[in-house]
């Protein structure tokens, strides 16, 4: 009765053997770029992944099929002499060799210490790997330009005095000295990235009533470099609310691929704020790279809008999407504006820029004024005649609630900005500012904006 089942036992090792190398394969399929991505790169670095994509290319190149001759006679006179000689391996299982070799790697893995493997793996470590020079270069060539100084956005000069005047820093009753001990310890405490979102960030944005979501896969937005690119997902995005949109608007094509990232009724719809966050093993050119790429779908959907029912698309130069990344490694925030403009020629893509505006460390920025102001930004994109509204032209913001103009402030106030950079003008919580009101047509007459 034993000997059916150890082959039975036998049969099941097989199988098993042969399911883990399925997906060993599929795995390195899936966390690698698509062929179509590597053949259009101008230039293709060195890297890991370009040499896993060569490595495999090499593999499926396919034996001659056409044998030579003078193998042909030999393997006769081999044949005709009893060919190999097989008498040592009588009583030979096929898979004795692979588990004494797995029980001494297993052996040798437990008297290894614990090294660098352990802790350089994030939580996205599959994400996160699949930015890097390559990446990078497959923006540039599809005119998404990362950290770009060569173009500025028009509005430049405003939107450091905006941001300048929202500087409200929490006074010792919000936040005493102990509250600021807290939050070091929590940035200086997490080991990988996924420890640092849920502590960090609801310091680094607050309780802002702005609709915003966390780590959610953009999946039904076009592409806006190539098919075989991957698709954002942001640590933290906001925007408006799906019922805030006016029902045509919604509905509308171009809308729907370049501003409705999900299905989901509750993901926010034109997100343009971002903030994307690494571990303190992480990599901040990484960092900036996903911002990059989130500001971009960002840019283009408020672009849009702004283009809704134009015969001609219109490119003012202006910045009407944000981005921050966190780097926990340093405690330091960077903050970062995008704008699109027009293409160089008939046949080209936009070109995406992505600007630094500002960088401070982990106890002096004001990253919950950016939100709000990037809120503001996103409001101020409107043109009442193309619903037949009613609105002052010359009117770009519209009243906050009280409780959001509460809510705007950084958290701390003891930090110092980098080297090089103007110390922050810290000022009391303010009061809220009396702005003029318009009714932007993206939002519907049921919007709460709408007065």
């Amino acid at each position: 009765m034993a000997r059916p089942q150890n082959q039975k036992r036998r049969r099941t090792h097989e199988s098993l053997q042969e399911n883990t190398s399925v997906k060993k394969a599929k795995l390195s399929r899936k966390h690698n770029f698509s062929p179509s991505f590597w053949d259009n790169l101008s230039k293709v670095s060195l890297t890991p992944r370009a040499l896993r994509e060569l490595d495999g290319r090499n593999n499926t190149h396919s034996l001659p099929t056409i044998i030579p001759e003078v193998y042909r006679t030999e393997l006769a006179r081999f044949a005709r002499h009893g060919g190999p000689d097989l008498r040592h391996l009588r009583r030979f299982t096929k898979h004795s060799n692979i588990d004494m070799s797995s029980r001494q790697s297993s052996s040798s893995r437990s008297r290894r210490p614990q090294s660098s493997k352990a802790t350089s793996v994030g939580s996205r470590s599959g994400r996160s790997s699949a930015y890097g020079k390559d990446f990078q270069q497959h923006l540039a060539d599809y005119n998404v330009h990362v950290n770009n100084w060569h173009s500025k956005a028009l509005n430049a000069t405003e939107m450091q005095s905006e941001l300048a005047h929202e500087r409200a820093s929490l006074s010792p009753s919000q936040f005493s000295e102990s509250d600021f001990e807290e939050f070091r310890r929590k940035n200086e405490d997490p080991a990988l990235e996924s420890e640092v979102i849920p502590s960090v960030l609801p310091i680094l944005c607050g309780n802002s009533s702005i609709h915003n979501k966390q780590n959610v896969l953009f999946t039904e937005l076009e592409p806006i470099t190539s098919l075989g690119a991957i698709q954002p997902k942001p640590d933290f995005f906001d925007g408006a609310r799906l019922g805030d949109l006016d029902q045509n608007i919604r509905n509308n094509e171009s809308i729907l691929s370049a501003a409705i990232p999900t299905k989901h009724p509750n993901v926010p719809v034109v997100p343009n704020f971002f903030l994307e966050v690494q571990g303190p093993d992480g990599n901040a050119s990484v960092a900036q790279q996903q911002a990059c790429y989130d500001g971009a779908h960002g840019t283009r959907a408020i672009h849009a809008l702004q283009n809704y029912k134009e015969t001609e698309l219109i490119y003012d130069g202006n910045a009407y999407t944000y981005s921050s990344t966190y780097y926990a490694g340093t405690g330091t925030l960077q903050l970062y504006a995008h704008h699109v403009t027009a293409p160089a020629t008939v046949n080209e893509r936009p070109q995406y820029h992505m600007t630094q505006i500002d960088g401070w460390q982990m106890t002096g920025c004001e990253c919950q004024s950016h939100l709000s102001y990037a809120k503001r930004r996103r409001s101020s994109i409107h043109n009442p005649a193309r619903l037949g509204r009613r609105a002052s032209a010359t009117a770009r913001f519209e009243d906050e609630d009280e409780e959001e103009t509460e809510a705007i402030s950084s958290y701390v106030n003891k930090g110092s900005p980098n080297p090089g950079q103007e110390s922050p003008n810290l000022k009391a919580p303010m009061q809220k500012r009396s702005r003029p009101s318009t009714s932007p047509p993206f939002y519907s007459k049921h919007s709460k904006r709408n007065h």
